[in-house]
């Protein structure tokens, strides 16, 4: 399992997708990240609703076409709030990888990792 960040580049508006040193975990990688920001222009991503929305729907696209993608949300739901939000995107079979909404990915195959960002640069144009 491997975990990766992905990055804006606040200069050219790319993405950019950092994969994180081994001893990293979902539990201190805030740090790495705040220690990269520091380093240079890039600053973590965070997926807006709108996008998580729009990439689920691209991988739910090409299943119509045999693709063995299914976009699975987790739901969660603030104390404090009334609505419900997506925090993740789950791409299942075998389980490809976990798109949380802080920019966190946790990667489960490697060979994901271009199509997804193909399929996010797709969604990210068709919203702004």
């Amino acid at each position: 399992m491997q975990l990766c960040q992905l990055f804006i580049d606040k200069n050219k508006s790319e993405f950019m997708l950092m994969k994180m040193p081994d001893e990293v975990t979902p539990d201190n990688y805030q740090g790495w990240v705040s220690q990269k920001e520091s380093e240079s222009t890039i600053q973590a991503f965070e997926f807006p609703q709108k996008l998580l929305d729009q990439i689920a729907m691209e991988y739910l696209d090409e299943n119509q076409t045999d693709a063995p993608y299914e976009a699975k949300y987790v739901l969660m739901k603030e104390p404090d709030e009334e609505a419900l939000f997506i925090s993740s995107l789950e791409l299942n079979d075998d389980e490809k990888l976990d798109v949380v909404r802080n920019g966190l990915l946790i990667v489960f195959d490697e060979n994901e990792l271009q199509h997804f960002s193909d399929v996010l640069q797709k969604a990210w144009s068709k919203i702004n």
